[in-house]
């Protein structure tokens, strides 16, 4: 059920990411954190929990750059005008619609309910944890699928 659910996931972050942030992307290796050049320590990252038939958790890990970018598309503003809240807020909202989208396409007994998503550090990561590389055309992000 993971597998299936990380399927819908992935497809679901090139929709989301074309149609709503107009920006192309590709779905890269998976590979550990450790591994997939984003730094940590300077990342923004944000984690949306779910429950239903499986209960877990979707972590997004990004550049601050490729933050500031996804906000200037959705916006429709210039980067340097965008405050952090406006910045993070779109980075927290396009992973909520990246995984209501997902997984509204997964069959399940029970309906998936989620969470708010929330602000996490690098530090709060396991840096040899599995995750997918979601790259652009600039940079990668990586989405860390935990249940």
């Amino acid at each position: 059920m993971k597998k299936v659910l990380m399927t819908a996931m992935t497809n679901s972050i090139s929709e989301v990411m074309e149609t709503m942030f107009f920006m192309p992307v590709e779905i890269g290796p998976e590979t550990t954190l450790s591994d997939s050049g984003i730094d940590l320590k300077t990342a923004l990252a944000c984690r949306l929990k779910f429950t239903g038939d499986i209960c877990g958790n979707i972590d997004v890990i990004s550049p601050p750059p490729l933050v500031a970018e996804l906000a200037s598309n959705f916006l429709g503003e210039n980067q340097s005008d965008l405050t952090w809240e406006q910045q993070f807020g779109t980075f927290s909202e396009m992973l909520n619609m990246v995984c209501g989208n997902a997984l509204k396409k997964v069959k399940c007994r029970e309906p998936y309910k989620l969470g708010i998503p929330e602000k996490i550090t690098g530090s709060d990561l396991n840096s040899a944890a599995e995750c997918t590389l979601i790259e652009t055309m600039d940079s990668n992000m990586a989405i860390l699928l935990s249940a």
